[in-house]
């Protein structure tokens, strides 16, 4: 059966002499691989096509049988390449990218998740200075997507404006805000989380990667929020960096 399928390509590897295997992020299919046979040295089918960051248009045809996905030609429709040129916008886009694929998002979840990442992409191209906190930022955004928002605004308890009074404990287990004065009815691990750090996940939870340049954070801010976030993401997602990659726990 063939189609054409908008894909991100995520990475690209050699086999035999001129053929390529490509792993590819689609909003319909989610995270898949496909051969694409003559990749490697095909000027007609494949023209500026496979590289890592490419949005492609790709004509596929695939094998139920065996099982198999092959890209039979391409058409480039966006590349980074400032992203590839710049060693630290490209590091930021490669956890983005590792977070992603350890998340195995199935294709019923992949239609927000790809636009997420078309646009951190595009921020990190054209920011003319991304922050540091991109990935982080991303993790949050996406774990908030798929399901695991926080209610940033009111204590879960009382309903107290949170950034009014200046302080929260992030109950992880329970996924859920308490302010200072009822943080004795929560139970489990919990995270500080000042006016600032609050601040910070709001705007992040409803801005567009764009806009997540202009977030003004403090060096208070940016520990709460890692430390936070990498405790919420361990235990809901069941993902924790280690040596350079997510594993699961």
């Amino acid at each position: 059966m063939e189609s054409t399928e908008k894909a991100l390509v995520l990475k690209v590897g050699r086999f035999r002499e001129v053929d390529a295997w490509v792993r590819l992020f689609s909003p319909r299919k989610g995270i898949f691989n496909a051969f694409a046979f003559g990749g490697s040295v095909s000027r007609r089918r494949f023209l500026g096509c496979l590289d890592p960051f490419n949005l492609v248009a790709f004509k596929v045809r695939t094998d139920s049988a065996k099982g198999y996905t092959y890209l039979l030609e391409g058409s480039l429709i966006a590349s980074h390449p400032r992203l590839r040129q710049d060693t630290e916008r490209l590091g930021m886009a490669v956890n983005c990218v590792k977070f992603l694929e350890a998340a195995h998002l199935g294709p019923s979840g992949s239609d927000a998740a790809f636009s997420l990442l078309l646009e951190t992409l595009a921020a990190l191209e054209e920011s003319e200075e991304p922050p540091r906190m991109m990935p982080l930022y991303f993790r949050a955004r996406m774990a908030f997507d798929q399901g695991f928002a926080l209610q940033l605004d009111a204590c879960a308890r009382c309903g107290v404006d949170l950034t009014a009074s200046g302080d929260a404990q992030l109950l992880v287990e329970q996924g859920r805000l308490h302010c200072m004065d009822c943080r004795r009815w929560g139970h489990g691990a919990s995270v500080h989380l000042g006016r600032e750090a609050l601040l910070v996940l709001r705007a992040v939870s409803v801005l567009p990667p764009a806009g997540w340049a202009d977030i003004p954070v403090t060096g208070q801010a940016r520990m709460e929020c890692g430390r936070a976030l990498d405790l919420f993401v361990e235990y809901h997602l069941g993902l924790t960096w280690d040596h350079g990659s997510f594993r699961r726990i």
